[in-house]
């Protein structure tokens, strides 16, 4: 009889998997740092999973000037001037460079927000509110605003459609491929750094 109640125990023991991004979990909605990444418990294709949620780093790239080199000017036969001009882009003729960054990596409320963020000074509301047209989304409802919250920033609250059932929603903001800002000269960029950004949106039931 104690032979069986031990082989019971052994086969009844309970197999925890590693909390490791990609990994299985039990507790949507649970938040860990492992090995300097914060991870949450998040349902994916209907299964849970640990996901990695760590805020990643801004990008920024150096737009280096232009150089036009004149041709050389003979004015003699037998003399030779060279004649050297030299032209910089004027920074206000240069496209800015733009990117698309998240508030936070999770949230509780269905209202989240996103940011643009430009090496320039941008103008926000070359950007639009109708989604397909500068952004398409996953589990976002509609675009509320998009704000000029400072020269170089600009603000968009969306509205999750995460439901107060305590499972945890992959709420996606992107680039459309017809996105497009100007900067305040008139200057138009078509490319959006750090697209796409994900919020884990977890509402709960009370």
């Amino acid at each position: 009889m104690s032979l069986a109640l031990g082989l019971f125990g052994v086969f009844s023991a309970p197999a925890f998997a590693a909390t490791k991004e990609g990994a299985k979990c039990t507790a949507a909605g649970k938040i860990v740092n492992v090995s300097g990444k914060k991870l949450i418990c998040a349902k994916v294709a209907k299964t849970l999973k640990w996901i990695n949620i760590t805020k990643p780093a801004a990008t920024t790239t150096t737009v280096a000037p232009t150089t036009t080199v004149a041709p050389t000017t003979t004015v003699a036969p037998t003399t030779t001037v060279s004649a050297t001009t030299t032209t910089t882009v004027a920074a206000n003729k240069t496209k800015p460079v733009v990117t698309l960054l998240r508030e936070k990596g999770t949230s509780t409320s269905a209202s989240v927000n996103y940011t643009v963020t430009g090496d320039k000074d941008i103008d926000c509301t070359t950007l639009s509110t109708t989604i397909g047209v500068d952004f398409t989304t996953k589990y976002i409802s509609v675009i509320n605003s998009i704000v000029q919250t400072s020269s170089k920033v600009c603000t968009v609250n969306a509205q999750s459609r995460a439901e107060r059932d305590n499972t945890t929603y992959e709420t996606v903001l992107r680039a459309a491929t017809t996105f497009a800002i100007s900067d305040t000269s008139g200057n138009v960029q078509t490319e959006l750094l750090g697209s796409p950004q994900t919020i884990w949106v977890t509402r709960p039931t009370s």
